[in-house]
């Protein structure tokens, strides 16, 4: 664990919300270990209903939290408490939302007999989880934007590493209390905020990260796809 640590402040008055560590690269490298072979041990992957149990457990959960995340959400954000109301529904609304599509993460059958050769097989895709994702969030909307990047990760059955902005993580952090509380297994979603830009860049260019996913500025955000390690997908907002 890094030495330094990170001080989140009231964004309309400058009072101190929390303190929280900040990690160092070996911290970022054990993550990315531990959820790399989370992922290869195939035979506890997260069947397709308890994914949709725990999803539907989380919804439950932050709808009986709203009030309190909307209030952290405009402390820490500044953000009007009636806009952060707003997020929160959004966000709860985006749980709802993929937990209704993990029914369609089909494959499909291909026809074979389209030519002679292929007479008489049978051919047919499986979709699979991609394998560990990495979010990196921006401060805007600390708590929807999250939503929006973690739980489809999940739903589809993906270990998630998620570093929220230094301005806004104690939303974040929140959030993924709640879905521990939904029954998640903790080393299913991490989270972590760096101590300095070098150790993003390692995390987010290391060959374990299968999924990038990133919400931030556009030069920032071409700037990290440019150093993807090779076979790494992403997703730029």
């Amino acid at each position: 664990m890094s030495e330094n640590t990170l001080t989140v402040y009231q964004a309309f008055d400058g009072q101190e919300i929390e303190t929280i560590d900040m990690q160092s690269w070996s911290d970022a490298d054990a993550m990315l270990q531990r959820a790399t072979e989370l992922y290869a041990d195939r035979e506890n992957w997260l069947p397709a209903y308890k994914r949709a149990d725990i999803l539907k457990h989380l919804g439950i959960l932050m709808t009986e939290q709203q009030d309190a995340l909307a209030l952290l959400i405009s402390r820490e954000g500044g953000k009007p408490i009636t806009d952060a109301k707003v997020e929160v529904t959004r966000a709860i609304h985006g749980v709802e939302l993929a937990r209704s599509h993990i029914a369609d993460l089909v494959g499909e059958q291909i026809p074979m007999d389209l030519s002679a050769a292929g007479l008489g097989r049978l051919a047919f895709t499986v979709k699979e989880p991609i394998g560990v994702v990495l979010a990196l969030s921006a401060f805007n909307h600390p708590l929807n934007l999250i939503i929006h990047q973690v739980v489809p990760a999940i739903a589809a059955g993906n270990p998630v590493i998620v570093k929220p902005a230094e301005d806004t993580p104690i939303s974040c952090y929140s959030f993924i209390e709640i879905l521990y509380e939904a029954g998640l297994p903790e080393a299913w979603c991490q989270s972590l905020v760096v101590e300095d830009l070098d150790v993003a860049t390692a995390l987010v260019t290391d060959s374990r990260v299968s999924f990038f996913s990133f919400i931030g500025s556009s030069r920032v955000g071409w700037m990290l796809r440019s150093k993807l390690a090779p076979g790494t997908r992403c997703a730029l907002e």
